[in-house]
């Protein structure tokens, strides 16, 4: 019988093993990992660089389906500033603090967080080491296919009794590093809800005619989405052009509700203004001091060429010079310049997506994540309706969601004893 069996060696799952056993080296602590090593989707992230975290962690950072204000003010905490204090009435600590403790020191570049080394791996090999000198039991390889609760006692595949049951499975994204979804039927079968499950942090199709010229092109913009000819989301920074679609950090906070408005049958679009340093009245100045040149050469003195040459052929104006433009003319150009459309047809998949949007509604959990259906099951990380943007903030979630998970379950067993 273990005291506490978590489901994912992932970041989440790690942590709260960690956590546990630093606190009470006695408790009988099981890690379970489908793969045949931990940390799989873990070693990948920030380009392998595992971006760690963010200095900026206020609540906007994140998305929910849930009431996000609501449940930080059922954790007591202040805007998601998990970096020196979890819980100010617990005075819990810091991810930072455990993670240097088991060897990952911190550096930090502009507002991201990363470990010093700037390896992703040595961030997994340090858990690994961490976990032996611990005494975690560590189960590799193990498919956990079902989990069922007699009395107080759950029991996974028949063989495996705790008296607690973390699920740390992740969500549904890069489904090849063993993030298969299995966790939400697990919570689903003990009557939590689901909310639509959809890949964010994703590429975005596109049919713009010209968009195989552009492939490799990457340029910095202010981009906004567009649904039905609304403006709901802005992002400035660089975006990338691959044979089908848009890419970059910008399009990536960008994309976490595309696919949902796709299925409800609404017109997406991507809206760049590639020249946001100035206006349509100094552009036009500027384009037509080049009176002989043709129009794609004088775009090419302001943006990317290929992007000069894909505006010019998509206006109609190739070979065509400047001073053949009359003022109409002209000041399409300009508004295209701070105006270029992109149609949107698809999302990149969960195969592609960084982190799957939606989960297990957090209304159902305490303000410790343990279920509100069924006492003793936890959840932490991506398989809760937590998701955040680019640049450390669902590492940073998936870390601090097991330490507030963690001293629930230390407070629990403290108050039985």
């Amino acid at each position: 019988m273990y005291d506490v069996t978590i489901i994912g060696a992932g970041a989440s799952g790690v942590m709260c093993a960690l956590a546990l056993k630093e606190k009470n080296k006695s408790l009988k602590v099981l890690l379970l990992e489908k793969n045949d090593k931990l940390g799989k989707k873990l070693s990948i992230t920030g380009n392998g660089r595992c971006n760690l975290g963010n200095t900026n962690t206020d609540i906007s950072n994140f998305n929910s389906d849930s009431n996000l204000s609501d449940f930080k003010n059922v954790l007591e905490v202040d805007n998601f500033d998990f970096l020196n204090v979890l819980d100010n009435t617990d005075d819990m600590e810091s991810y930072y603090d455990y993670l240097i403790r088991c060897g990952v020191l911190i550096t930090k570049e502009k507002e991201y967080l990363y470990p010093y080394s700037m390896q992703a791996i040595t961030v997994c090999k340090s858990f690994e080491r961490y976990l032996n000198y611990l005494n975690v039991a560590v189960k590799y390889s193990y498919d956990v296919v079902k989990v069922t609760k007699n009395k107080d006692v759950f029991i996974i595949n028949d063989d495996i009794k705790s008296k607690v049951v973390v699920v740390a499975t992740g969500g549904k994204s890069y489904p090849k590093t063993g993030s298969t979804g299995f966790g939400y039927n697990v919570l689903k079968s003990f009557g939590h809800t689901i909310t639509d499950l959809y890949p964010s942090l994703t590429h975005l199709k596109t049919d713009y005619k010209h968009i195989k010229d552009l492939q490799g092109v990457r340029v910095n913009a202010v981009t906004s989405l567009s649904v039905d000819g609304w403006i709901e989301k802005q992002e400035e920074g660089q975006v990338q052009f691959t044979h089908d679609a848009l890419s970059g950090i910008c399009i990536f906070n960008l994309s976490r509700d595309v696919k949902k408005y796709l299925n409800e049958n609404k017109t997406v679009k991507i809206k760049m203004d590639l020249v946001p340093d100035y206006s349509g009245l100094e552009l036009q100045s500027y384009i037509a001091s080049f009176s002989s040149y043709k129009l794609q050469d004088a775009l090419s003195c302001i943006i990317n060429n290929k992007l000069a040459v894909a505006i010019a052929k998509e206006l109609k104006y190739t070979n065509m010079l400047v001073k053949e433009l009359n003022k109409n003319e002209l000041d399409g150009v300009c508004f295209t310049l701070k105006n270029m459309y992109f149609n949107i047809t698809d999302t990149g998949d969960f195969n592609t997506a960084q982190i799957t949007s939606g989960g297990v509604k957090l209304d159902e959990f305490t303000k410790g994540l343990e279920s509100s259906k069924c006492k003793g099951l936890y959840a932490v990380g991506e398989v809760l309706d937590v998701d955040g943007k680019c640049g450390g903030y669902n590492l940073s979630w998936a870390f601090n969601s097991a330490i507030i998970a963690a001293n629930d379950i230390l407070r629990r067993d403290h108050e039985k004893s």
